[in-house]
């Protein structure tokens, strides 16, 4: 026990020395790390200050990394001044222990939580995804959107990842940060060693460090359009959504009573226009007899005499603009409704860069009948068994088929579920910042927002 302990002084004099920077003249004193697989990168991590070696001469470049050892190096390398927090919850974090004020600071910032109500498990050792986990939380707590430098994917192991981490795995390995054993295995409950986090570390600097390139970011869906600057499923919020640089705008479909489609979120006008009645009862010359510049009470006056669009000049309108569609079908439509909106997009060439979404079944069935080729997308407000059942029966050999889910019931466990059946996922309609950086950096394909931009999220 004396022994252990005497190691744990150690290493805690290790981590603690984090908040000096170390010169590379003392990493080049290092005896142990001469032709280790991850010198360059222990270099590197001691020159910038995010570790020092456990001795004079030595990094122990393998020493298993601890609980408390982690929160340590991330809170020296916030740069935040934890001196101030202390907690009581933990009943096996001593007030007086080296680590106390940064375990406080990381639970209180929601980095890290314990292993139980009242207890950290400081001198647990870490476990790889137990790192990829705190690493996501890290990233939320800085307000630091991960970059999408290529393709997300699972490693042949990923049945030993807990449900919990098995979506920060993904990401972090998305943004380049986190590489397998062997190029295909993640080993995610191995414990990771110094040189491990030394090498996590530096990754993350860097690309916090760099502007990311437009392939690099999240993709954004204009929700109805811009309407946060002019009303929601009109031209005029189309065309802000193309000004504001949005690449794929969002829209409503219904059918009038003469079955014209029509671009409404409501199944009335009352909401959105200064008149009333119920779509499917008014023929398409009754509606463009409103003005569709009153919204929630809003006064859109500087859009006064708009009308409600058709599908067709919505189409004509992505295919001038270059803009992906999602094409919400909102109510229960038939196969000849289906194939009249199907028509139209081919009519204008955007039948391939199209995703056709809805909450109904049926609607996207018809879809995958008219148009095999066509990117799906079932609505769902949490995702379950069954919705990721229905949305494998809408794939085939040819089109992608993605879950489109509400932001405010989606858990870890429920990215992890769409992950393992290789359903891509969407999630819908985030505009509060904090919370969308936390919904970008997960396996989300796409994010659908009232008003936010790349520049809200890349700043």
């Amino acid at each position: 026990m004396k022994r252990k302990r005497m190691l744990a002084l150690i290493l805690a004099a290790g981590i603690l020395f984090t908040c000096f920077p170390a010169k590379n003249a003392q990493a080049a004193r290092f005896k142990d790390i001469s032709g280790h697989w991850a010198y360059d990168y222990i270099i590197e991590a001691t020159d910038r200050g995010f570790f020092s070696g456990t001795s004079s001469t030595t990094f122990s470049p393998d020493m298993m990394m601890t609980r408390a050892m982690f929160v340590t190096v991330l809170a020296s390398y916030s740069g935040e001044n934890i001196s101030a927090y202390n907690t009581t919850k933990f009943k096996d974090v001593p007030k007086n222990a080296w680590y106390a004020h940064a375990v406080a600071w990381a639970s209180r910032m929601g980095i890290t939580a314990g292993i139980s109500e009242t207890k950290f498990g400081p001198d647990q050792q870490i476990s790889r995804e137990q790192i990829a986990v705190l690493m996501i939380q890290f990233a939320n707590y800085q307000q630091f959107v991960l970059p999408r430098v290529r393709e997300g994917k699972l490693f042949a192991d990923s049945g030993d990842c807990s449900g919990y981490a098995l979506d920060p795995v993904y990401a972090l390995y998305r943004a380049g940060i986190i590489n397998g054993v062997n190029g295909s295995d993640y080993h995610p409950q191995g414990k990771a060693t110094r040189a491990e986090a030394a090498v996590i570390l530096c990754k993350y600097a860097d690309a916090a460090a760099k502007k990311p390139a437009s392939s690099e970011r999240i993709p954004l869906i204009s929700h109805r359009g811009y309407s946060t600057g002019a009303p929601e499923n009109t031209m005029p919020a189309f065309t802000l959504s193309v000004q504001r640089d949005y690449q794929m705008i969002e829209t409503d479909v219904r059918f009038t009573r003469d079955d014209v489609p029509v671009l409404i979120h409501d199944t009335t006008i009352d909401r959105t226009s200064n008149g009333s009645g119920k779509v499917s009862e008014m023929t398409y010359e009754q509606l463009k007899a409103y003005d569709f510049s009153y919204v929630d009470g809003k006064d859109f006056s500087a859009y006064r005499g708009t009308c409600i669009p058709t599908f067709e000049e919505f189409a004509a309108f992505c295919a001038k603009n270059d803009v992906h569609p999602f094409i919400e079908l909102k109510q229960e439509m038939t196969q000849a409704q289906i194939h009249k909106l199907t028509d139209i997009a081919t009519k204008y060439g955007i039948q391939y860069r199209s995703t056709w979404i809805s909450f109904q079944y049926d609607n996207l069935k018809y879809v995958k009948s008219s148009h095999p080729q066509s990117a799906l997308c079932l609505l769902t407000d949490r995702v379950t068994s069954s919705t990721l059942t229905y949305a494998a029966q809408l794939k085939n050999t040819v089109n992608t088929v993605s879950v489109g889910a509400n932001e405010a019931y989606l858990e870890p466990k429920d990215r992890a579920k769409c992950l393992r059946k290789h359903i891509p996922l969407c999630v819908w309609t985030v505009d509060d910042v904090p919370w969308a950086v936390t919904q970008t950096n997960t396996c989300a394909q796409y994010i659908t927002t009232n008003g936010l931009t790349w520049g809200n999220l890349y700043r």
